[in-house]
């Protein structure tokens, strides 16, 4: 049964991820078989069906690329751990050819198609050029019908403040939500969750739209109460690496739900020892390892929700279970820990560990934290999440402050797309080399080369506190 109503009949672009698939099959089969192969054949019959079903019940075919993101028309293709491989191959086959749009004509035959695809198998012309040697292409082939541009910025500087407020509103109401849902319980209120839903619905609409905006959030301190905002940051952490993973819709709702409430248990633990600085002693120590426990039990009183939400309160009661078992709380019988409860103990380790806000520890930097999780022991974490994690995030998350080799400060405002510059990441100046703050610093791709000398402009040489230069974080990315 449906946990939750509202997603009921949510459905992906099914008909545009399996364009996509039958593109690249298509470019893969030319590049191994002649023209006539009845593999190439069959390839190219169903592009042409698959494309000709979309002109005429959406009204045009374009393909474009935004950051990671891929759309069919206006429609944002979702991925899933089965289309993964294949549609980030074709995806960086096309970036290969600094194309960011396909825009197909009505009028395209099967040997408009053979042509175009020929280009997109054949080795990209490097550097700025690529787009320019391709589009010369297919004019010497005489291809008219299908046309290619360049992609649009990640950042769109018109638009960008606009996604980042958007950000911030949806941020706000969710802190708000949880807040209120908390303090109805240790009230004795009645907990009702649409509130809550509409919240979390917000904040996976966001996950979807604009990853890096609403990533960006996560470096925000400013509320009142710290501990609302460590899991407003673990839903928005959990949502996101659910997306990566190719999570559905109502996945995401459910996984941004457990996210959200992970530690609801700790309103029942006194403040004087949860808020406690320093170490704890063995009393109190067994207070705060209790907080699984209440969290299954406060959860069952959650109304609003045609059942309760059982993958939620499987979550809070797991996410320090760690993978072997040996965290808490202790299990008499050997069982595995969920996959929500893994996918949290990683979002929220990783927000501990990066807040100022820490009872017992000293903040790291957001790269820092990325190595110390992936060098963690086996059975603290599960390793094939924090690999999909650092993925997700990057060798220097958002919110890294940097040190680059040409002496300027900046700061990480978004992952770079391609899958292969991890340690590239898209920042924002903040410094000039001789200390000079930059006022809107620009936003420089660290891909991006010196058409001089066809090197990268500039390369990352360390990450650095943020403290140290008086930056407040949240002032470049959120």
């Amino acid at each position: 049964m449906n946990e939750h109503g509202p997603l009921s009949g949510q459905s992906d672009n099914v008909v545009g991820t399996e364009f996509l698939s039958s593109l690249y099959a298509a470019t893969k089969a030319l590049q191994i078989y002649p023209d006539e192969n009845q593999v190439v054949r069959d390839a190219l019959a169903q592009l042409e069906r698959l494309a000709a079903d979309l002109i005429k019940h959406e009204g045009g075919l374009a393909v474009w690329l935004a950051g990671s993101f891929i759309f069919v028309n206006d429609l944002r293709v979702r991925v899933d751990l089965t289309d993964y491989a294949t549609l980030a191959a074709l995806r960086e086959l096309l970036r290969g050819h600094g194309i960011g749009r396909i825009t197909v004509s009505s009028e395209v035959t099967r040997s408009d198609w053979l042509g175009f695809l020929g280009l997109v198998g054949h080795p990209a012309t490097p550097g700025a050029a690529a787009l320019e040697t391709f589009e010369e292409g297919l004019a010497e082939i005489g291809v008219s019908v299908i046309d290619v541009a360049a992609p649009a910025p990640l950042f769109n500087p018109q638009g960008e403040a606009d996604t980042i407020e958007a950000a911030r509103r949806t941020y706000a109401s969710s802190v708000k939500a949880a807040r209120d849902m908390m303090s109805n319980m240790v009230t004795g209120k009645a907990i009702g969750a649409r509130r809550a839903e509409r919240a979390i619905l917000g904040l996976v609409d966001q996950v979807l739209q604009d990853p890096a905006s609403i990533l960006g959030m996560v470096t925000l301190r400013d509320f009142d109460d710290h501990s609302y905002i460590h899991s407003v940051n673990v839903a928005i952490l959990s949502v996101a690496l659910g997306d990566h993973l190719g999570f559905s819709r109502e996945q995401l709702f459910q996984l941004g739900f457990a996210g959200l409430f992970h530690d609801i248990g700790k309103i029942l633990i006194p403040p004087d020892v949860l808020n406690k600085k320093g170490w704890l002693n063995e009393e109190e120590w067994d207070k705060v390892s209790q907080h699984p426990d209440f969290g299954l039990l406060l959860l069952f009183n959650v109304e609003g929700f045609q059942e309760p939400p059982y993958r939620a309160m499987l979550a809070a009661y797991e996410h320090h279970m760690k993978t072997d078992l040996s965290g808490y709380p202790r299990v008499i019988r050997r069982r595995r820990q969920g996959l929500f409860g893994r996918i949290i103990a990683v979002a929220e380790a990783y927000d501990a560990a990066v807040s100022p806000h820490s009872k017992q520890f000293a903040p790291s930097s957001p790269d820092e934290v990325i190595r110390q999780l992936r060098e963690a022991e086996n059975n603290q974490f599960d390793q094939m999440v924090v690999k999909a994690f650092a993925n997700m995030m990057g060798l220097y998350p958002v919110g890294t402050t940097v040190i680059l080799d040409t002496g300027e400060l900046a700061v990480v405002v978004a992952k770079n797309p391609s899958a292969s510059a991890l340690s590239r990441p898209l920042v924002r100046l903040v410094a000039q080399a001789d200390g000079a703050r930059i006022a809107n610093g620009p936003i420089r791709d660290l891909t991006e080369a010196d058409p001089a000398t066809g090197k990268v402009s500039r390369t990352i040489s360390r990450s650095t506190d943020p403290a140290r230069y008086s930056i407040n974080i949240s002032d470049y990315v959120a």
